[in-house]
């Protein structure tokens, strides 16, 4: 802690005395036009470190903080597409303001990326749509992967689920390199195995698809997608790492990562196993959530890319995994019905065995004009997908209900082991040929092919102390389907005059499937499972064809863009049981659905103003339709109804995007309605034993409102890196239920506000917290029900300190959370506490780290959910204490240069990146 102290006193004299000036001016070109957003910033000149950086606005202005520290001269850049990079040095002012005036740019001969030619390019460029950060401008630990950078970056979020955003806005896929890594469009490979240190730009732009980017389309996602670009001196590189680490408890995990770029060319293996919890890959220091149960995880995986999806390309890729988890689980749940309110106590335990491999191919073929004066191209796709899973599994659990007067009535107990295989193959083949200008004809073929078998033995016994009655099922039940999807659409772009433009569609959809589901109960005389069960059992072919032509009409003018679309659905469906006959029908479905969009967006790309209007159509399940009772649950009966209309809902999304990049802002907000027209709801009788009857019906008057709002703010100098981002959701949901004959609406109101700082100082100190506060009330229309009121609060915070020329380092992971409902029964409240220390050895190459999970023993499985017929507090296993030590070791060249240490990043600030 002293250390600690003489090195905040030290930085604390050294920013007092710091040179501090308000940097201002103005960047024109050689015909006095004003240029918005052009990338202005500050470089030191000892070791072309940024020092400050900032954007100039519609008049072409800039301002910026700087602070120089003990520098007295610094290097100023200028940086644009199709102009000259524009460098001077300037001298640090006596007093705290410098304007340097009217700055001209010069015309660049050949269009070239003017950050590129910049030796150090800035933190933070916006180019329309696209923001690019420079990966070494944000620090990162010795064994930080590709997720871990990401949290470094201003305005992006990483939740406790993993859902990554962007000011907001969500993140849709992840490439490294333009290419999918291992194939997989969420990149959870690259980003829990990618070391963070081989990054050299995090690129951020509008989602689009593959056709979209081929033809030039406009994204029309409102996602966002991240591309991680390689450091590569000629375009080659090769890197990897070895990791183990053993712990107490017999805790071990293992990873071995190899990967290569050349010349356009991604070749990567990937190995591991560990019994911490992890499904892929390593973490010297794990997150402070963890999931329910232990698990052991064994996975290898082999990739090789080559062409972006302007390019020839060559993907393929394969991924094996074993997993073993346990489980175990105590819930207690209050029941509440019309008249009738009960209490279950339960308590299960599980395990599932498992292996699964994936294989995928993706070839593309890209057919140029013979002519370079030619706008036709052609595009030839074949996308492949293969897996194969086996499983075993198993679980056993027992419960009690009883009244709430403490008065007995069931004691239901069940156990089963299952046995499981299937495959699964599907290949998407796909034709574009454009003509230039957005116009374009796309045809593809898309078919799935998958079977599946599972061998299951089940027992349950439900002794009802009402009747004085104990129903035993005891059965065995072999299940085998086959099922097909083949799919064929066509969609035509062309434009009839100048911005407007008419896109018909065609989709014509077969769905076929088999299923045999045999079950056969318990002889008791025989001692064998020999009486077949003809009134659960089933024999089956179900058969689903839809037509869909649609037409949507596209005009743009000037910064909006106008959008409407209609379509013709026809859905039939012919289902056949040889065993019941009653289960048989036919039903067809037509039906028109609309949809509309109004996009606004400025000529930079920094503000965006999109509402849309959607129409969507579910069709009720074959389970839903058939009048056959389903006794397949003793505590349970479901039957169909076959008048059941679709459910029909409105969607109405609003989206605001404002880059107020001459302030380093970004503001962005949500607004989305949807109502439901004929609702498919569950119409459920429970009865005095507590045995469940549930049919399905229509309703209308269900409805939700969600609206969210964020802002994030980035500040940077030569020695702080700050971020901050709020954000606050609000939402209401007007919800139908039918229980027990009564109808009953649940209006619940939640509002989520959410603040998170990032803060890294000379790269000594790095911190990153959040803290969020929900709070949840649910009012019935009814007496039948109490009405709910309760908050959940969530406080993260992690912090890296650095020591002795960043050789040493502590790291801190903290969690809490607190929910103002949990039961008696359980903790309101959960602390968890991650801690390590490590050294950096063998010139960086290798680090050693001793970590501590839940060093504080206070981390609990408790959580509490709540429905308008229940409140449900849950214990679950989880992975308790323990401490591990932890030795990686780095490998890796550029352009045939043996590197360091992927962290080193020599020459910025302290050295480490």
């Amino acid at each position: 802690m002293k250390k600690i102290f003489i090195l905040l006193a030290l930085s604390f004299s050294a920013t007092m005395f710091a040179q501090k000036f308000m940097l201002e001016g103005i960047v024109k070109d050689k015909d006095s036009l004003t240029l918005e957003a052009a990338t202005v910033y500050l470089q030191s000149i000892s070791d072309s470190i940024p020092i400050a950086y900032g954007i100039t606005n519609r008049e072409g202005k800039f301002s910026l903080q700087v602070n120089t520290y003990e520098d007295t001269k610094a290097i100023f850049n200028i940086a644009y597409m199709g102009y000259k990079p524009y460098s001077k040095t300037i001298a640090v002012p006596k007093s705290d303001y410098l304007n340097l005036g009217t700055l001209v740019l010069e015309d660049q001969a050949e269009a070239l990326t003017a950050i590129s030619i910049i030796a150090k390019a800035p933190p933070v460029v916006i180019k329309k749509d696209t923001i690019e950060y420079n990966a070494d401008s944000f620090k990162s630990l010795p064994n930080d992967k590709a997720e871990d950078l990401l949290k470094k970056l201003p305005g992006v979020e990483i939740d406790a689920d993993g859902l990554i955003t962007v000011n907001g806005v969500e993140v849709e896929a992840i490439n490294v390199d333009g290419m999918p890594f291992f194939g997989e469009k969420n990149g959870e490979i690259a980003l829990k195995n990618l070391p963070s240190g081989v990054i050299s730009k995090v690129q951020v732009t509008d989602f689009k698809t593959n056709m979209q980017k081929f033809t030039g389309e406009e994204s029309d996602s409102g996602t966002k997608e991240i591309n991680f670009k390689i450091k590569k001196g000629k375009n080659r590189a090769m890197f990897g790492d070895i990791k183990v680490g053993a712990g107490t408890d017999n805790k071990y995990q293992g990873n071995a990562n190899i990967f290569q770029v050349v010349d356009g060319k991604q070749l990567g293996v990937i190995a591991g196993t560990n019994n911490i919890n992890m499904s892929r890959g390593f973490s010297a220091l794990p997150n402070t959530s963890a999931s329910t149960g232990y698990l052991e995880s064994d996975f290898v995986g082999a990739n090789y890319s080559k062409g972006k999806w302007n390019e020839n390309r060559i993907n393929s890729n394969y991924n094996y995994t074993a997993q073993d988890r346990e489980t175990a689980q105590k819930s207690y749940r209050e029941n509440f019905l019309p008249d009738l309110n009960y209490i279950t106590e339960s308590e299960s335990t599980g395990y599932n065995e498992s292996d699964s491999h994936k294989a995928k191919a993706d070839l593309q073929k890209i057919i140029n004009p013979k002519y370079k004066s030619s706008k036709q191209r052609l595009k030839i796709s074949n996308e492949t997908n293969f897996n194969l899973a086996n499983t075993i599994s198993g679980s056993q659990s027992a419960s009690t209900s009883s009244y709430s007067d403490g008065e007995l009535v069931s004691d239901y107990t069940s156990r089963n082991q299952t046995e499981a295989s299937n495959y699964n193959i599907q290949n998407n083949f796909d034709v574009t040929a454009s003509q230039g200008h957005g116009n374009y004809f796309n045809i593809g073929v898309n078919t799935n092919f998958s079977k599946s078998n599972s061998d299951v033995n089940s027992y349950s016994e439900n002794i009802l102390y009402n009747t004085d009655e104990t129903i035993i099922q005891d059965q065995e039940k072999n299940n085998e389907n086959k099922s097909s999807n083949i799919n064929v659409n066509t969609i035509l772009v062309k434009e009839i005059f100048e911005d407007f433009k008419i896109i018909p569609r065609y989709s014509a959809t077969v769905n076929t499937s088999k299923t045999e589901n045999f079950i056969y109960d318990f002889n008791e005389d025989l001692q064998t499972y020999s009486d077949f069960n003809e009134n659960i059992s089933t024999n089956s072919k179900y058969i689903t064809t839809t037509l869909k032509p649609s037409l949507k009409l596209r005009y743009d003018v000037s910064d909006f863009r106008f959008e409407i679309e209609g379509a013709h659905t026809t859905t039939y469906r012919d289902y056949k049981d040889e065993l019941i006959e009653a289960r048989n029908f036919k039903r067809g479905f037509k039906y028109l659905t609309y949809s509309g969009r109004i996009r606004y967006r400025d000529e930079k790309g920094y503000k965006r103003i999109t509402l849309d209007y959607n129409q969507g159509v579910n069709l009720p399940s074959v389970s839903q339709l058939q009048p056959v009772e389903d006794v397949s649950n003793i505590t349970h009966i479901r039957v169909g109804n076959p008048d059941l209309e679709p459910q029909i809902n409105h969607n109405i999304r609003f989206r605001y995007q404002n880059d107020i990049a001459f302030h380093n802002i970004n503001v962005s907000g949500d607004a989305r309605a949807e109502f439901t027209q004929d609702k498919i709801l569950n119409s459920t009788i429970t009865n005095s034993d507590l045995n469940k009857y549930t049919t399905y019906t229509n309703l209308n008057g269900d409805y939700y409102l969600r609206g969210n709002a964020s802002v994030s703010k980035s500040y940077f100098n030569k020695k702080t890196n700050f971020n901050l981002n709020g954000s606050l959701m609000a939402s209401f949901d007007n919800s139908l239920s039918l229980q027990n004959g009564l109808k009953f609406t649940a209006q619940t109101i939640t509002i989520r506000p959410r603040i998170s700082l990032n803060c890294l100082y000379n790269d000594i100190i790095d911190v990153n917290t959040s803290y969020s506060y929900s709070t949840i009330k649910s009012v019935y229309d009814t007496d039948s029900f109490s009405d709910n009121n309760y908050f959940i609060q969530n406080l993260q915070f992690n912090s890296s300190i650095f020591f002795i020329k960043n050789v040493l380092f502590v790291t801190n992971k903290v969690s809490y959370r607190y929910n103002s409902q949990v039961g008696n029964e359980y903790d309101a409240d959960a602390i968890f506490w991650n801690a390590g220390v490590g050294a950096e050895l063998i010139e960086n190459k290798a680090t050693v780290t001793l970590v501590g999970y839940d060093v504080l023993g206070k981390n609990n499985g408790y959580r509490r959910s709540v429905t308008d017929t229940y409140i449900q507090d849950v214990e679950n296993r989880i992975l308790e204490q323990y401490f591990m030590l932890n030795f990686t070791y780095k490998f890796g060249s550029f352009a045939g240069q043996k590197m360091s240490g992927f962290n080193s990043n020599k020459g910025r600030r302290g050295g480490r990146g």
